[in-house]
């Protein structure tokens, strides 16, 4: 089950569409590609497909070679949270939108101020 949902979260991603989880027992949802839900311990799954839209609930900066680095978690419209790289100047509560970019030949979802 576990090889079947990661095989769509990184198709999905392919895609440029950021997946998710719902569990279809007790309506849990969560990013993290699972073959269980963290809530309810079900095994009756299906995996979504987000709008891409949310806000930043926490970030930190760092400061390296090429500049200055957000990594944060943003909280998605759907009621999940992600870690994720953030492009652009934000604060807590500032509107996200998601889009991908190249990292060694994977897609990888970032987000950026909408």
């Amino acid at each position: 089950m576990f090889d079947k949902i990661k095989e769509e979260y990184l198709s999905l991603m392919e895609k440029e569409k950021l997946p998710y989880t719902k569990c279809k027992t007790c309506g849990y949802v969560f990013f993290y590609p699972r073959d269980f839900c963290p809530k309810c311990n079900s095994r009756d799954l299906e995996v979504k497909i987000s709008e891409g839209k949310g806000k930043v609930f926490s970030f930190t900066k760092f400061q390296g070679k090429k500049g200055e680095t957000i990594y944060g978690i943003v909280e998605l419209i759907e009621g999940f949270r992600m870690y994720a790289n953030i492009f652009g100047d934000v604060d807590i509560g500032d509107e996200v939108v998601v889009s991908f970019i190249n990292d060694s030949g994977r897609k990888i979802p970032v987000f950026k101020k909408k």
